[in-house]
């Protein structure tokens, strides 16, 4: 067997395939990096709120949903789908999408809390469970709807 370096026509192929991907799917990506921050802040507080306070699970959802929306559609707007157009229309349009997100992620919350004996254990793992779930979506009706660009949307 001999050590040869790989073929560079295969390397440049490779990356030429990554920016393609890349190029495509940029606004996914970028959502879905947006989204992690945004999660991180949600998971954060729901957990200080419900496991440290001693919160509800519906009051700790209630504060750490909108807290991440804010968050999220700010960064969204201004560095992913980079539109500055119709800002109250968009962020309307941005808590219905959420709140969309926020039935369905409660409603996930729920039903994994009924799968545990211990109803604090079932609330955390319905949280986490819920974020896969909500970001598909949330990201669908965001990109199709909220951040799509209009006639007079800046090029």
């Amino acid at each position: 067997m001999s050590n040869q370096e790989p073929d560079q026509g295969t390397n440049d192929g490779l990356i030429a395939k990554l920016r393609e991907l890349y190029t495509r799917h940029h606004h996914l990506l970028k959502y879905l990096i947006i989204g992690g921050m945004a999660s991180a802040i949600d998971l954060i507080l729901f957990f200080v709120l419900y496991n440290g306070v001693g919160t509800s699970e519906l009051a700790a959802h209630s504060v750490s949903v909108p807290t991440a929306v804010v968050f999220s559609f700010v960064v969204n707007a201004r560095h992913n789908f980079k539109t500055s157009d119709h800002a109250l229309k968009r962020f309307v349009s941005f808590c219905i999408v959420c709140t969309i997100g926020y039935v369905a992620g409660f409603a996930v919350i729920v039903s994994v809390q009924q799968l545990f004996t211990n109803e604090a254990v079932g609330a955390n793992i319905g949280k986490i469970v819920s974020l896969p779930v909500v970001f598909i979506i949330q990201y669908i009706l965001n990109s199709k709807i909220t951040f799509r660009k209009t006639q007079d949307s800046p090029a």
